[in-house]
């Protein structure tokens, strides 16, 4: 059985309904953590069936508001714990103690105190007092780390946030949430749009909004509310950047579709969520970034994705404008340069005999490809900023990281698609690095070949071929590794060409010459053979200057008349065939290189109808080489 059988197996079972009933009622939170991980098995893959299930018992169960508020409790749990034992990492500020150890500590905070209280407006001046318990802990623990005998005696019960592991630094409950925004995110998998709707809003006495609730609770996890956004890196760790992201991911799949009503949801909250995404994206989320930029990366991916999903499908600027609100263009540009000069490192790096598929799946969040989702989240914001839009043009800014834009631009492409509601609509999407590599014979099969019987076919038959297509990409990035068989490759549809020409002149030859004993060679008068070599040299002295098509064929159609009448007709006709057969081998080569067919084994090369019918077309060549000429009407 497949995961989806097995999945409406249980289903059937009724293993949603018991998952349902174990959330409203459990007290333990063992069992309730094991349900939630039921749950997400049941919906692993976004099964359509196994969502419905949960939809209908979800509205038609009276008692089910019960299943929103336990979320809607867990999730407020959650948030009053990270503001109770929230930690900050401190290590930068140990090692800046060790660099200056001869340096008093004390006297240059309190004058920098002194210097911002100047300037500080009566705002800012409630989130220092909201910080203040956090910067406190933070300093604790420093002192803690940096003179642990010192401070040994003057211990004042706070809790450290020196080295613990993960269960320390985290409590159950803050753990839980990992797995609930999974589970929430699996209900609203694929564009699950009722649930997405009912996420928000259930029309029951009591409405819990966990679209909202989970926008503050990102909004908690990264310290915005005891401080600034300045203090960002300070609260993301290595051991809360997981549950982060999964939160920017719940998110990302709440507004996708698009769900309109999720979108402004998040876009008009109260909250600094918007802004915090947009923090994650602009800033460098330090110390972590300099310990692993790989999570740094993921981080600021989840962020552009949910920015762009919140933007989906928008013929109003609303959202938009509250994006680029607090966001200035410069800045954004210079994130995406960033990322691309980053990206222009780590690239001298990979390794060339790496599966392209597993470099794509191992560069998921790889610098250039963060870059990427930054630029097309510009490209969209652009489109409601002109400041933005001209820099976004290389040369439109300062002229430092055009190459970046340039390769951004190169790299972006767009359809337009028509909605449910007739509406037209630009899709802005980045066009993967292996694509270069597709052939123009490929493309024109496709193009010739798909299905085109009833409406919608076109797109089943193409995506029945995307596999195919991708694995001879694969390979047609490794053929560049060998110079000779990428040349004959490159030239198939040249060789093909060839081939059916010299097919058709070879059967022009046969009809009107046969048999072919009556030409001789030598039969020809002075003057005329005279005048026929002044034609071969003649042409071949146009092909050296301009070697144009219609050039080389005039040099070909004089020389074969002056092997008829050099040498005879058949002798002719037999360095034709022979020459049709090399250049047939040579074609057989190059298709089996373009489509890599031979590294599939020879199962996949007897299967090929391609394949066998250049074969023949081959075993028929010889057949008109050796055997006679007739043969060669076959072709």
């Amino acid at each position: 059985m497949t995961l989806a059988e097995v999945q409406c197996h249980l289903d059937k079972e009724g293993a949603s309904d018991l998952v349902i009933d174990l959330i409203m009622n459990t007290t333990s939170d063992r069992v309730f953590q094991e349900s939630i991980l039921l749950a997400i098995a049941l919906l692993e893959g976004g099964n359509t069936t196994i969502q419905r299930s949960f939809f209908c018992r979800l509205t038609d169960d009276k008692n089910s508001e019960k299943f929103f508020r336990v979320f809607y409790d867990r999730m407020k749990s959650a948030q009053q714990e990270i503001k109770a034992t929230v930690t900050v990492n401190t290590s930068d500020l140990g090692n800046k103690r060790r660099d200056d150890d001869n340096q008093d500590r004390d006297v240059p905070v309190r004058k920098k105190a002194r210097d911002l209280a100047v300037t500080m407006t009566e705002d800012v001046k409630e989130q220092l007092i909201e910080a203040s318990s956090a910067t406190k802990k933070a300093f604790n623990s420093y002192r803690r780390e940096a003179d642990p005998e010192d401070h040994c005696s003057s211990a004042d019960g706070l809790p450290s946030t020196g080295a613990k592991n993960h269960e320390e630094k985290m409590s159950f409950v803050i753990v839980i949430m990992q797995p609930i925004l999974r589970f929430l995110q699996l209900l609203c998998e694929n564009h699950n749009r009722d649930l997405q709707n009912f996420l928000r809003c259930q029309n029951k006495k009591n409405n819990y909004n966990l679209v909202c609730e989970t926008l503050q609770f990102l909004d908690c996890i990264c310290g915005s509310t005891t401080g600034g956004l300045g203090l960002l890196g300070l609260y993301i760790n290595e051991d809360n950047v997981a549950l982060i992201n999964q939160t920017l991911e719940s998110l990302t799949e709440y507004c996708q579709g698009p769900c309109h009503e999720n979108q402004n949801c998040i876009a008009t909250h109260e909250s600094n969520g918007i802004d915090i995404i947009i923090a994650l994206i602009l800033n460098d989320i330090n110390p972590l970034g300099k310990k692993r930029m790989d999570l740094v990366l993921e981080l600021k991916n989840n962020a552009s994705k949910l920015l762009l999903a919140i933007m989906e499908s928008r013929h109003d600027s609303e959202n938009a404008e509250r994006i680029l609100y607090n966001m200035k263009p410069k800045e954004l540009v210079e994130v995406i340069k960033k990322a691309y000069l980053q990206g222009e490192v780590e690239f001298v790096d990979i390794q060339e005999e790496e599966d392209a598929r597993d470099e794509e799946e191992h560069d998921a969040a790889s610098p250039r490809n963060v870059g990427h989702n930054i630029y097309i989240l510009a490209h969209q914001l652009a489109r409601h900023n002109k400041e933005l839009s001209i820099m976004l043009k290389p040369g439109g800014a300062s002229g430092d990281g055009d190459e970046a834009l340039e390769f951004y631009a190169k790299h972006t492409a767009q359809i337009e698609i028509v909605r449910q509601d007739r509406t037209m609509e630009e899709i802005v999407f980045p066009v993967p690095n292996i694509c270069e590599f597709l052939t123009s014979e490929s493309k024109l099969r496709v193009y010739y070949t798909t299905e085109r019987d009833e409406q919608g076919s076109k797109i089943n038959d193409f995506f029945l071929r995307a596999e195919d297509l991708f694995n001879e990409m694969n390979w047609q990035k490794k053929l560049r590794a060998e110079p000779v068989l990428y040349w004959c490759s490159r030239n198939m549809s040249v060789w093909s060409n060839v081939s059916f020409k010299l097919a058709l002149l070879m059967n022009l030859l046969v009809c009107f010459f046969y048999p072919l004993e009556g030409v001789h060679g030598g039969t020809l008068e002075p003057r005329l053979s005279a005048l026929l070599w002044m034609g071969v040299f003649a042409a071949l002295f146009l092909v050296v200057l301009m070697p144009q098509p219609l050039g080389i064929l005039a040099l070909v159609a004089v020389t074969i008349l002056r092997l008829i009448f050099s040498v005879g007709l058949e002798p002719t006709l037999f360095l034709l065939g022979a020459f049709n057969v090399c250049n047939k081998i040579i074609f057989l080569i190059s298709f089996v290189g373009n489509r890599g067919t031979f590294t599939r084994g020879y199962k996949a090369m007897v299967i090929d109808f391609e394949f066998l019918y250049h074969l023949i077309y081959l075993i028929i060549c010889c057949l008109g080489v050796f055997g006679h000429v007739f043969f060669y009407s076959l072709l």
